[in-house]
């Protein structure tokens, strides 16, 4: 559901900043306004590049996790205002050396309930700083602090939606040629706090090996990874304990003009505490542009995600999504653990400046001897139900979320987001609490540069 603006050859700025394409600019000697700042030379090989972004986000929130929140919190409505601010520099020693650090600070305003540091606070931080060393030219080491994506943010991702976007402390080795790319790669998500450059590190620990072949260019294209995850930070059904889980996957994919497809499957073993990992999930995806002009695209996909099928049987069947997107948007807490989903939608440039996005979600729970959990990014915590009604319901039917997200770019620097999302509650939220139907709205302004 990430929007991606349109920018001209000159500026293509990436939501992954250290991916910014300037090089237009490079012998540009009349570069005006924030162009000035693009390509700073400062010796006959070496260079820096500065950027950063602005984003002010009002937010409201009407019956927040279905009107059930905790008692620390005043109302279930809810008003407040996002506040992000970053700055980064790029800067290239040569052919082979680059070194790239971002500063953010980050606030949330007007809202008097306790505020979650991973998600809407974080004053002052180091957000990136790594180096990246290229000893061939199909070959790149990167070490430091970096955001990190693979394939459709579904185990990893950058996460754009809160006010805090998540970063890993890493070290990876990259292969990259025009027809394949290995990314072998050790990391540990770093955990925002709201203080000044007080953020942790290395509670939780990721090895993997993710690849993308293009077998057929265009039409077929092949993800594949292998990971380990090690962690104390999890809990199922309100159980902690260690986690040592292994996902094994494959993607398949196309990017075409017209007709496009995605299927995903995965599966993870392992052990938490004494119980047997045994879960897996499924996702497929198939749109189809039939205007051109506008990039007019409907389509349908679809998740499947494994929930814990026997609290008595020693094995957890519920899946771990990881570090992924919020994968429904802010609207409500629910992450991909326990879900299954269909959902057709359509997207829409109506204009060269504008961008939309409208989609229905029908959401139910794939087991009902299992809860609802939030995203994985920051750590899963279980969302619905409570302990004391934990298996109260035999519903699955969670709700349907009605959703449209748009986008307008005034130039190349500056747009404007308006988002609106309704999620009616189904069976199993009003079994297991008040279950209230669900409003958000949100108008965004960024400036970029």
């Amino acid at each position: 559901m990430f929007a991606i603006a349109t920018s001209s050859a000159q500026n293509k700025i990436s939501w992954e900043r250290y991916e910014d394409n300037f090089t237009a600019l490079k012998k540009d000697t009349l570069k005006k306004g924030v162009d000035k700042l693009k390509y700073i030379q400062l010796s006959k090989n070496s260079s820096v590049s500065l950027g950063g972004e602005i984003r002010e986000q009002f937010q409201y929130y009407e019956n927040q996790n279905f009107g059930d929140v905790s008692t620390t919190i005043t109302n279930s409505n809810a008003v407040q205002i996002w506040h992000r601010a970053m700055v980064h520099a790029n800067v290239e020693l040569g052919s082979k050396v680059r070194l790239f650090a971002q500063i953010g600070s980050n606030f949330r305003f007007a809202n008097p309930d306790p505020l979650v540091a991973q998600i809407d606070e974080n004053q002052l931080s180091i957000h990136q700083a790594f180096i990246d060393y290229k000893f061939h030219s199909k070959w790149l080491a990167r070490v430091g602090r970096q955001e990190m994506y693979y394939g459709n943010h579904r185990l990893f991702t950058f996460r754009e939606g809160p006010n805090n976007r998540l970063t890993f402390d890493a070290a990876k080795i990259v292969y990259q040629s025009n027809k394949r790319k290995y990314d072998l790669f050790i990391m540990a998500p770093v955990i925002a706090k709201k203080g000044v450059f007080d953020d942790s590190s290395f509670n939780e620990v990721v090895i993997g090996l993710h690849t993308t072949e293009k077998i057929i260019t265009n039409y077929l294209i092949m993800d594949s990874y292998t990971l380990y995850y090690n962690t104390d930070n999890r809990s199922y059904n309100y159980m902690k304990g260690h986690e040592r889980r292994e996902t094994s996957g494959i993607r398949l994919y196309s990017s075409n003009n017209t007709l496009n497809y995605e299927i995903e499957a995965n599966y993870q073993k392992g052990k938490f505490n004494d119980l047997k990992i045994e879960a897996y999930s499924l996702n497929a995806d198939i749109n189809y542009n039939i205007n051109t002009k506008h990039n007019l695209i409907l389509g349908v996909g679809a998740n499947y995600t494994s929930g814990d099928k026997n609290p008595s049987d020693n094995k957890l069947n519920t899946y771990n999504s990881i570090f992924s997107k919020p994968p429904f948007g802010l609207v409500a807490p629910i992450g991909l653990s326990n879900i299954v989903n269909i959902n057709p939608y359509i997207k829409i440039n109506p204009t060269e400046k504008s961008n939309i996005y409208a989609g229905i979600y029908w959401l139910r729970r794939q087991s009902n001897k299992d809860g609802t959990y939030s995203p994985g990014a920051g750590g899963a915590i279980e969302t619905r139900p409570t302990p004391a009604l934990l298996y109260s319901s035999v519903s699955k039917d969670i709700g349907t979320l009605f959703l449209i997200e748009s986008n307008y770019f005034i130039n190349k620097n500056i747009s404007l987001g308006l988002d609106t999302s309704y999620l009616t509650a189904g069976n199993y939220p009003k079994e297991t609490g008040t279950g209230q139907d669900i409003l958000y709205i949100s108008f965004k302004s960024t400036f970029k540069f």
